[in-house]
């Protein structure tokens, strides 16, 4: 007897499935922000469902990554189980991110710098 596969699943599910997001919740938030996008078209509640094929573009933290779906994911397994399932490509990135990343910058405030400021001026003094 052969079992058969689901053929579709719900976005929600499937992008905690294959590790994007670390909660189902975090993935429903993400959707209904308009952060996710299946084959061009923004997806606005997360009970939308995906099938084999489908181009996923995911935005986060700057960056666009696709992700075409290669498998239907039956559970969420550990992370080199999940890639068996997509494949991701970077589109695209905000070049102002990666730019404020790479820059030392500090929060305008008065009184003493906290912990983290303190360690960021000394890296930029160059005394660690």
């Amino acid at each position: 007897m052969e079992v058969f596969q689901k053929q579709s699943i719900r976005i929600d599910q499937l992008l905690f499935f294959i590790r994007i997001f670390k909660s189902r919740n975090l993935a429903s938030k993400n959707i209904s922000n308009g952060n996710i996008s299946i084959q061009g078209i923004r997806v606005s509640k997360p009970n939308r469902n995906v099938v084999i094929g489908d181009i996923i573009n995911v935005k986060i933290r700057g960056y666009i990554k696709a992700i075409t779906i290669l498998k239907i994911p039956s559970r969420r397994g550990p992370f080199e189980e999940a890639k068996q399932y997509y494949e991701e490509n970077i589109i695209s990135s905000n070049e102002k991110n990666i730019n404020n990343q790479n820059s030392h910058s500090f929060v305008s405030r008065s009184g003493r710098p906290t912990k983290i400021d303190r360690r960021k001026i000394d890296k930029l003094m160059g005394r660690n």
